[in-house]
């Protein structure tokens, strides 16, 4: 058989399973609560590390953040949001990809941090925590 059409039935094989995994995301079908990480991006420069938290949705009442000698962590708690709905019935969900739930993250770090220094603000989704080197 001639590979071009080995390849046309993998690649219509592929389309199925896609099809059946964009059913399962359309359906009922939720993640637990509590298994979503936040993205981070973590920077160092010469005297301090900046880490940015993706908490899109997070107030900031609802963020804990723990800090020791070389170890960040920071945990809280996100909700799903709400479509807005007047009149009922309001219809049903086709995507739903906004993760939600609790949330918790350990960062290290290869020095020790200065601890009092250290401080934290939330901007347009974006946590920012700066912690200034030893």
């Amino acid at each position: 058989m001639p590979r071009g059409i080995r390849l046309t039935h993998i690649v219509t094989r592929a389309d199925k399973l896609v099809s059946e995994l964009e059913k399962l995301r359309h359906s009922a079908f939720r993640p637990p609560a509590g298994v979503w990480r936040p993205s981070v991006n973590v920077y160092e420069h010469p005297s301090k590390f900046e880490v940015c938290v993706d908490l899109a949705g997070v107030n900031k009442d609802e963020i804990l953040i723990e800090l020791t000698d070389r170890r960040l962590v920071f945990r809280g708690q996100r909700s799903a949001p709400e479509a807005s709905c007047g009149h009922p019935p309001c219809g049903r969900i086709l995507i739903m990809e906004i993760a939600d739930g609790s949330f918790e993250r350990t960062i290290d770090f290869p020095v020790d941090l200065n601890v009092p220094e250290a401080h934290a603000r939330q901007e347009n989704g974006w946590l920012w925590i700066s912690l200034p080197k030893a």
